[in-house]
């Protein structure tokens, strides 16, 4: 062994002592950093779910006033006391904010005082539907760019956001009130209902947002598709009521005034 060898093995030892710590130790770092991701959630604390909740308000305040394709993330941030950069951690680009927005905005018409004290059942599904049919009414550019979002969204982003599947869920809820409450004939299939209704909303819908019906056509057609498509299923007094509601549906239009100066985006 030359004097030059020996005088490097203690350190090659020592190299070598650290490098097997790193190997034996590497595997309960990592699992303790998945651990720690799991745990958080992306808005898990209560600041961040807060502040979550502050730029969607004040989202949709903007979105009362100006036209989206005017509004930048910038002007968001701003209005919202949270830097760009956050606004970007909390969501990825403007479309992703817009569309929570849209789902924001279907909450506060879900939570609103006629559609709560419509109570359950058929009811409250012909009060959500003139509610969120005000809400086109009172800011139709903004709607007609949430359809546009949630149409182009990947199924990724529709399992997260669950867009369509709310409105669905929010049918079928309200359909298996009703079965409780002896409206509907007890062969009636809710889940099928619900299907049914969810795709007739988005059917006039898109023909509105493609300018093939006019917004006051869309106001009456959602509420009359409805009737037409529960009414088979209803027990004889509800169908009456369903056909009553129908012909007065088509002899005026169906609009809501707004609720103050901030309009029916509130809703409540």
């Amino acid at each position: 062994m030359t004097p030059s060898t020996a005088c490097h093995l203690p350190w090659r030892k020592n190299h070598l002592q650290k490098l097997q710590s790193r190997v034996i130790f590497a595997p309960q770092i990592v699992k303790r950093k998945n651990n720690m991701t799991q745990g958080r959630g992306k808005y898990a604390s209560p600041v961040q779910i807060e502040r979550r909740a502050r730029i969607l308000s004040e989202t949709l305040k903007l979105l009362e006033q100006e036209r989206p394709s005017d509004i930048s993330m910038g002007q968001i941030a701003e209005t919202s006391g949270v830097s760009t950069k956050t606004l970007y951690n909390l969501f990825n680009n403007r479309t992703t904010l817009f569309l929570a927005a849209a789902i924001q905005s279907r909450r506060e018409v879900e939570a609103s005082l006629p559609v709560v004290n419509a109570g359950g059942g058929i009811e409250r599904i012909i009060e959500l539907t003139r509610r969120t049919m005000a809400v086109f009414k009172q800011s139709p550019e903004f709607m007609n760019s949430a359809i546009s979002i949630a149409l182009g969204i990947s199924a990724e982003e529709e399992a997260e956001h669950d867009r369509v599947g709310r409105t669905e869920k929010s049918f079928y809820a309200s359909l298996q009130d009703a079965k409780t409450e002896g409206d509907l004939l007890p062969e009636a299939d809710c889940a099928q209902m619900a299907q049914l209704l969810t795709a007739s909303q988005w059917g006039v819908t898109l023909m509105w947002q493609k300018d093939l019906i006019s917004l006051e056509t869309l106001e009456k057609h959602a509420i009359v598709k409805h009737c037409t498509d529960l009414m088979p299923f209803c027990v004889a007094a509800k169908a009456k009521w369903l056909s009553e509601l129908m012909s007065e549906t088509l002899k005026k239009n169906c609009g809501i005034e707004g609720n103050g100066p901030n309009g029916i985006l509130k809703a409540v």
